[in-house]
């Protein structure tokens, strides 16, 4: 896309729940399916470092109803900002406009992108998938297609807040 963060600023409706006040063990009862998946990710960084990692980027944060975490400010906003300052603290290089359109790996071993023609190496890709629900936000399920060619099996999203199942007439 041509900025950061528009899926992020709509979420909890323009407040950003950032994660809960609970335990990883509390998460995972959480979950409506397949939470297991989840444990080796949520053993490595819990909802507390989460908490921690925010406030530690400036990022104030609040605790409500049903110990959801929201920034303190209310606005989604807040939390792209401390991404971004998070960013530019790590010297994160953003490529605004570009299409990954294939994984370079060699040996098994991460070696950078491909966009369009172009290559750009890395160690690291974080491909972070998001859904395919709302394509003007850049959610539109490449990732999905990267996941797989790297060799991931892939369960078909389906949507988890408000699951409506409608029969066709």
């Amino acid at each position: 896309g041509n900025r950061l963060g528009k899926k992020l600023l709509i979420t909890g409706k323009g407040r950003c729940n950032v994660t809960n006040n609970c335990d990883a063990r509390e998460v995972l009862e959480n979950i409506p399916r397949n939470g297991r998946f989840l444990y080796s990710a949520l053993s490595a960084c819990t909802p507390e470092d989460v908490m921690t990692f925010f406030e530690d980027l400036g990022c104030s944060l609040k605790t409500e109803r049903g110990n959801r975490v929201f920034p303190v400010s209310d606005r989604s906003a807040s939390v792209l900002e401390a991404l971004q300052r998070g960013m530019r603290q790590a010297d994160v290089t953003v490529a605004y406009d570009k299409r990954v359109t294939d994984i370079l790996v060699q040996d098994r071993h991460v070696t950078g992108v491909l966009v369009g023609r172009e290559k750009i190496s890395s160690n690291w890709i974080i491909l972070a998938t998001g859904g395919k629900s709302y394509p003007t936000t850049g959610s539109t399920g490449d990732g999905y297609s990267l996941a797989e060619a790297l060799g991931h099996h892939i369960v078909a999203p389906e949507g988890s807040l408000v699951p409506l199942e409608a029969e066709n007439d």
